[in-house]
């Protein structure tokens, strides 16, 4: 039976290395992913993960559990605000770490871990791919555009030379159609579909 966090955690407090490597294969795939959709930058991703850690072996008393004994949730949120803070630090806009001017609810920290370990993410890109091929050639350059190189709006539209109103319906209208072919199967919330579309961002990475 594996042990739960809250005793791996004990255990890192009196230097246990072995408990601290069990933690740390537990959840660092998925810390990794989750922080560098965000970042879509490999160093960065990588530095704030090694900091994580080191604070984890030196201090494992402010990782907080839950009433199950998991730190899933408290990991990907505490993560979740260091990014917002390393974009704060850099002066940067935390805003542009999405693409929320067309997705207009963001997904709960706690949903990432989840939806990895529920979904078949390799058949969902699939999906999404069966419905690019179906939509107009300028809703395919959005999506391309606005969802995997993550450009802006205005950028967008002065590359694809229309309107900001009109990026805004295209991308609307494929991500519809997206949501229409996903969720008779998977009976997926908005959020499954926001996920799918920020892990598809960081699709040319190989975890």
């Amino acid at each position: 039976m594996s042990k739960t966090d809250l005793v791996l955690l004990k255990k890192i407090r009196t230097g246990d290395q072995n408990a601290f490597s069990l933690l740390y294969n537990r959840y660092y795939e998925g810390l990794y992913k989750m922080v560098f959709v965000r970042t879509k930058n490999k160093y960065s991703t990588e530095e704030l993960l090694q900091n994580l850690w080191l604070k984890v072996f030196e201090n494992p008393e402010f990782v907080q559990v839950d009433d199950e004994e998991s730190a899933r949730k408290y990991l990907f949120r505490y993560m979740h605000f260091r990014v917002i803070d390393s974009f704060k630090a850099e002066n940067s806009n935390p805003e542009n770490l999405d693409i929320s001017e067309d997705l207009a609810d963001d997904i709960s920290v706690s949903e990432y871990f989840e939806i990895f370990e529920e979904n078949d993410i390799q058949e969902l890109f699939s999906m999404i791919t069966e419905v690019l091929y179906d939509v107009t050639d300028t809703e395919q350059k959005v999506y391309d555009l606005r969802i995997r190189q993550n450009k802006t709006v205005k950028e967008t539209a002065q590359i694809l030379g229309i309107s900001d109103k009109t990026v805004h319906n295209k991308l609307s209208s494929v991500l519809t159609k997206i949501r229409s072919k996903v969720e008779p199967k998977y009976k997926s919330s908005k959020n499954l579909l926001y996920l799918l579309i920020y892990i598809e961002a960081a699709a040319v990475v190989n975890f």
